[in-house]
């Protein structure tokens, strides 16, 4: 029997497809748009992402220093994070990127005494805690006052008050992997409450409303593209342009989510008494949401059984909690059989582990026309 390993899919036709739909949403509603780096830096994905307009946001020096690498100008370039060391703020500084958002009055200080010693270009913007609840799981929800990230708006207004001159506005993130949209307009009138108690004097000329569109990872077929339009109709219910002209957003999920798709093979199947568990060559090392979130992928077996049977889909590390979730109803699977699972382009290749010296997987690029076989598509392989 012939073994076939494991690799990641990208569909660079559908990422373009995501794209086009996005920046037009962006422009209808005026916002511009800044690819969270985080959420998947494969180059050849980067590359779509940059030649369809959009900036990076980055969270660390190295991919700082890839967005630049790829082309990126140090202008298009966003950088955020809670807790930037001192290398990475003289970095940015050093290479001018466009916008620092500092998330608390200490990084705050650094930032104007490093930025004023290498005479740096770069803009100031201050990351707001808005003390949001949002319905997503609690790993992924950025803003309440318990979580690590932002500063209170009484901190920012104490900066704002003393030191207008040193800041261009404001950043604002309350979670990810939001489907309903309501929590955007519960975001839109907090940020305009907020705006309200500014000073006069203060000229705002930087909003940056972050991420956070989800998509459906359990029927990935009803919606390959995600709702870009609703989601910035939503953020500009209580923020016209008449009050900010142009609103920066951070997508990275909803932007190459649904293109990737992780495919291994079943090794062994044990049967158990409630339900039998397949064991793939895939696992917690090469998607490890499922074990961080408790996140669930929709998974299909290419086979031509008709008989289905339940199973508990697991990988081969030596840790109960490397499975990807229990009762999933597939054809009856035997050795040998290829398992896809889907909406894997966000946080799969970008967020692997080399536990047990795994290596990374090879990485399959399709791009073909729409409406074509798959037969016909153009295959790049790169590991």
């Amino acid at each position: 029997m012939r073994y076939t390993r494991p690799y990641y899919r990208f569909d660079l036709t559908l990422l373009q497809e995501t794209l086009t739909a996005a920046q037009s949403a962006a422009s209808q509603h005026a916002f511009l748009l800044k690819y969270a780096m985080k959420a998947n830096h494969e180059s050849k994905v980067l590359a779509k992402i940059k030649a369809a307009g959009l900036g990076v946001d980055c969270v660390s020096q190295e991919e700082i220093a890839r967005a630049l690498a790829l082309g990126w100008g140090p202008s298009e370039i966003v950088f955020a994070g809670s807790g930037k060391t001192i290398r990475e703020i003289t970095y940015a500084l050093r290479n001018n990127i466009g916008i620092l958002h500092c998330e608390s009055i200490e990084e705050w200080q650094l930032v104007q005494s490093w930025k004023a010693e290498l005479g740096a270009t770069t803009l100031i913007a201050l990351r707001i805690n808005p003390d949001l609840r949002v319905d997503t799981h609690e790993k992924i929800s950025t803003g309440e006052k318990k979580h690590k990230f932002g500063m209170s708006f009484s901190e920012a207004l104490q900066i704002v008050r003393q030191h207008p001159t040193t800041i261009v506005g404001f950043h604002f993130h309350v979670g990810s992997q939001i489907l309903d949209l309501s929590y955007f307009e519960d975001l839109s009138i907090t940020v305009r409450s907020l705006l309200s108690q500014l000073p006069p004097a203060f000229r705002l000329s930087y909003l940056n409303l972050g991420g956070g569109l989800g998509v459906d990872y359990l029927h990935p077929e009803r919606a390959r593209v995600a709702d870009f339009s609703g989601w910035m109709k939503a953020l500009r219910t209580h923020l016209p342009t008449s009050l900010i002209q142009e609103i920066v957003l951070e997508p990275g999920r909803s932007i190459t989510a649904q293109c990737g798709t992780l495919i291994g093979e079943v090794q062994y199947i044990k049967k158990r008494e409630e339900q039998s568990i397949a064991i793939l060559d895939i696992g917690m090392t090469e998607l490890l949401r499922p074990v961080l979130y408790g996140s669930r992928h929709k998974i299909t077996a290419m086979n031509d059984s008709c008989i289905t049977e339940r199973y508990t889909i697991s990988g081969p590390s030596c840790e109960s909690s490397d499975t990807f979730g229990e009762g999933y109803v597939l054809p009856t699977l035997s050795r040998g059989d290829l398992v896809t699972i889907h909406t894997t382009g966000a946080y799969g290749t970008s967020m692997r582990l080399s536990y047990n010296l795994k290596e990374p997987l090879n990485v399959l690029y399709v791009d073909q026309p729409a409406q074509t076989s798959l037969k016909a598509g153009l295959f790049n392989f790169a590991s």
